[in-house]
């Protein structure tokens, strides 16, 4: 940030040093050594005389003091330039040494002994002292000329100003010079004289201010761009300076691992004698009891020779036991087997018989339902009775009357009612009012009229107590169908449903007999 101030008023410099040109940014107002002069005036001349007398002492006074600034510049120049050489020369030694203590270090790492280390520690340090104490110089001197650079910017500023002055002097009197050629009628050639040569005057001064100006410039150039370039070694040789002392302490901390590493190698080697002395007495002491174990150890092997005899004869005693176990075994394997053959027989016959009772349930069920349809037709027989008694009941009324009767009889079976009824019998066969065909009783007589009405009934009881009732006239048409008939007719049914359910039952037992027969055929085989 320091070397960049001198840049700045160069920069400045460069774009004012144009040759006798006005400088657009300064006004005339801003001058301080009086007010303007406008050139649309046209006053007397005892207002002007006496500022033609003032021009050239002013132009005299701004040439002496810009004359002795530059010089002043230049002899500091010339310093700061010694001051950088010499800075220069003490960097330049610096890295010499930088150098010197690297190649130091190189043959110090190479040596490897404990007593050149030493003497190469002691060397660096010495040598890592004296280049910081070169270091601290060459940032004082630094120091110093950028303080002088801040000085000579600060001149440099002071005579910009003084140039700018000088500018508005020689505008001023430019513009006094155009308002007497205009007026030039009424002047004297003796006054545009002395302006023509006050002019030359203060365009020479401002050449040579100009000229001192580029030098100074030039200077600052150089001892800026100088300055930068010293930047640059100060910080290459700081840096080296780091690296010296990191490699300075690497190699000391090295120094130190090695000695650490020495002492607790020489501790280990001392501990190692001790071990390896206690070592060597156990050892002893394990060998002899090493030869008593081995002494224990044959007797041990003998016994364990005769167990082992001992074992041999157990072995065979046993391997016969197993022999005879595993004929056992077979033996049982085969009953096991007839077993399982017998349950698979006993699972088949208890289907079977599973079978079998299911079908004697449905059998069961056909019965409920044709006892069923029997209490129905029962029913309707006893309707059947009644009416029968009522005639009954009307004949005894009309008993003089018997072939009125019989004749009324006859037309009684004659009716369409009893006709529609005589259908129910089919080839000897009454089937159940309820469910019809499904309800078989044996054949009756079929020569008889009375025959349907007789294999209706199925209560043996109601068809007594209709006997009774009958007249003399229905005598001998109701003698064929008696008590001992229907219970017979009954008894007959209910024998042959028995004897099917027994038949039936027997053969089960039959086949489950023979079944188990052979079941026992085979296991005796």
């Amino acid at each position: 940030m320091q070397s960049s101030r001198p840049r700045n008023p160069h920069a400045k410099m460069g774009e004012k040093s144009s040759p006798r040109g006005p400088n657009p940014k300064i006004s005339p107002s801003k001058s301080p050594r009086g007010t303007p002069i406008s050139s649309d005036s046209s006053d007397s001349r005892s207002i002007r005389g006496p500022e033609r007398k003032s021009s050239p002492k002013s132009a005299s006074s701004v040439e002496k003091r810009t004359t002795k600034a530059a010089s002043e510049m230049q002899q500091q120049l010339s310093q700061l330039q010694e001051e950088l050489k010499k800075e220069q020369g003490e960097k330049n030694r610096a890295l010499k040494e930088i150098a010197e203590m690297r190649k130091e270090m190189i043959n110090s790492r190479r040596g490897g002994n404990e007593d050149s280390g030493d003497g190469g520690n002691n060397r660096n340090g010495n040598a890592v002292e004296t280049l910081e104490k070169e270091v601290k110089n060459a940032k004082d001197s630094e120091r110093k000329m950028l303080e002088s650079l801040v000085a000579q910017t600060k001149q440099l500023e002071q005579t910009k100003i003084l140039l700018e002055e000088a500018k508005l002097v020689i505008r001023s009197l430019q513009e006094s010079k155009k308002s007497l050629e205009t007026a030039s009628d009424s002047g004297n050639l003796e006054e545009i004289t002395i302006l023509r040569n006050e002019l030359k005057l203060a365009v020479e001064a401002e050449e040579n201010s100009k000229k001192a100006m580029d030098d100074l410039a030039i200077a600052l150039k150089e001892v800026t761009t100088e300055a930068s370039w010293v930047k640059e070694r100060f910080s290459e040789a700081q840096a080296k300076l780091e690296k010296v002392r990191a490699e300075a302490e690497s190699s000391r901390a090295l120094f130190d691992s090695m000695e650490e590493k020495l002492r607790l190698a020489c501790e280990e080697s001392e501990r190692l004698k001790s071990e390896g002395e206690e070592s060597v007495a156990a050892w002893n002491e394990k060998e002899r009891g090493f030869l008593n174990c081995m002494k224990m150890c044959e007797e041990e092997i003998n016994k364990a020779k005769q167990e082992k005899v001992k074992l041999i004869e157990s072995q065979k005693v046993t391997r016969e036991e197993n022999s005879k176990l595993r004929d056992v075994l077979k033996q049982a394997v085969n009953e096991a087997t007839v077993a399982k053959e017998a349950l698979e027989i006993a699972r088949s016959e208890n289907s079977q018989l599973k079978d079998l009772i299911l079908e004697k349930e449905n059998e069961s069920q056909s019965i409920k339902q044709e006892f069923e349809n029997l209490k129905v037709s029962e029913a309707a027989a006893k309707d059947e009775i009644k009416e029968l008694s009522n005639l009954i009941a009307t004949t005894k009324s009309t008993a003089g009357k018997s072939k009125l009767a019989s004749s009324s009889e006859v037309d009684i079976w004659q009716r369409p009612k009893w006709k529609e009824e005589r259908p129910r019998i089919q080839n000897g066969r009454r089937h159940s009012i309820g469910e019809p065909a499904k309800f078989k009783v044996p054949v009756l007589d079929t020569t008889q009229k009375e025959d349907w009405f007789v294999a209706s009934l199925s209560n043996v009881s109601d068809m007594k107590a209709t006997s009774s009732i009958a007249t003399d006239y229905m005598e001998h048409e109701y003698d064929l169908v008696d008590g001992t008939h229907l219970d017979g007719m009954e008894n007959s049914v209910k024998q042959k449903k028995k004897k099917t359910i027994l038949r039936r039952f027997g053969d089960l037992l039959r086949r489950s007999n023979f079944r188990r027969s052979n079941s026992s055929s085979l296991r005796s085989s």
